[in-house]
């Protein structure tokens, strides 16, 4: 198998058509659909479904198409590793947040600033995951890094903590019976409401932690719905239709605004902490290193000036 076998595949793959992906690669559509043949028979499976009207992935051409885009972007990592020195980093990086994370006022665009500042050499790209899906798009270098909750049982996976963050009752301006207007609220009140919360799936950030505190002061967990979207599940708090236990971040605009109401835990403290995930088995670049050090600079400067409501920052 050689590297511009799977370059041909993926860009057939993206075109749809042999003869657009022969022009994209500035090959002979003869010579293209040959490699393609030689990559299928080494396979021992198609890759892809051919016909008048043009190409389609099989079922393992959709498998081989994962592997292969990480397998080119990985090779771009060497390249940028070896080119690069502690005092000229460059390279790509592609960092992850959960959608719990990524609102303001919260690392994205402080990160995005000091990036530009003070890593001219780094593309920075950050992607917005549902959790759910993070850890296995680490494993298979669609991702280089990632904020993540710290999980056990996972022994290919490091992370590396930098922000405890407390979670608050958020609910519509509307009252509820037996909540205050105002004010702390204790974990049994929270366990008395049922709340809108992501799914099993995605719950890795927000409603496994909270579960988690529930659970060890034996109370339950008690769902109205679930939601993996975080504006359609702020949209159907701030209407009313059930309260959410989360980060205050997810909702500082709403809240600042009068459509929300936040109300801390006490006094139980319930939190998650964040930490900067990577792959073991992927080595980090330079340029991963500079990011992780970006993230923790961010994050302790925005706990320092208390712009990050809630968090307290525990990194190095």
């Amino acid at each position: 198998m050689e590297l511009r076998q799977l370059k041909y595949f993926l860009a057939v793959a993206d075109c749809g058509s042999l003869s657009r992906a022969a022009h994209e690669v500035f090959v002979a559509q003869s010579a293209l659909s040959k490699q393609i043949g030689e990559l299928e028979q080494e396979l021992g499976v198609l890759l892809l479904h051919r016909s008048r009207t043009g190409v389609a992935m099989t079922e393992a051409g959709k498998i081989f198409y994962v592997y292969a885009q990480a397998i080119l972007k990985q090779l771009g990592d060497v390249k940028a590793a070896v080119r690069s020195s502690p005092q000229h980093i460059v390279g790509a990086v592609v960092l992850a947040f959960p959608q719990s994370v990524s609102v303001e006022p919260t690392l994205p665009l402080p990160l995005i600033r000091a990036a530009r500042e003070q890593l001219p050499g780094v593309s920075l790209h950050l992607n917005e995951e549902l959790t759910g899906n993070m850890l296995e798009r680490l494993r298979q270098g669609h991702i280089d890094l990632a904020i993540f909750s710290p999980v056990e049982g996972e022994p290919d996976m490091v992370f590396l903590p930098f922000v405890e963050e407390e979670f608050y009752l958020l609910r519509g301006t509307d009252p509820v019976a037996g909540l205050p207007d105002a004010g702390d609220v204790d974990l049994a009140s929270v366990a008395r409401h049922a709340l809108i919360m992501p799914s099993q799936m995605h719950h890795h950030c927000t409603r496994g932690p909270l579960a988690a505190a529930l659970e060890r002061a034996g109370l339950p967990l008690k769902i109205a719905s679930e939601i993996n979207s975080v504006h359609i599940l702020k949209a159907a708090v701030e209407a009313g239709m059930a309260p959410t236990v989360m980060p205050h971040a997810l909702a500082a605009h709403e809240i600042a605004q009068g459509r929300m109401r936040a109300h801390r835990i006490r006094p139980e403290r319930t939190s998650r902490i964040l930490a900067v995930c990577h792959a073991s088995h992927v080595p980090l670049t330079n340029a991963k290193k500079a990011v992780c050090d970006l993230v923790f600079d961010a994050a302790r400067q925005l706990c320092a000036e208390g712009r990050w409501t809630g968090a307290t920052y525990i990194g190095p």
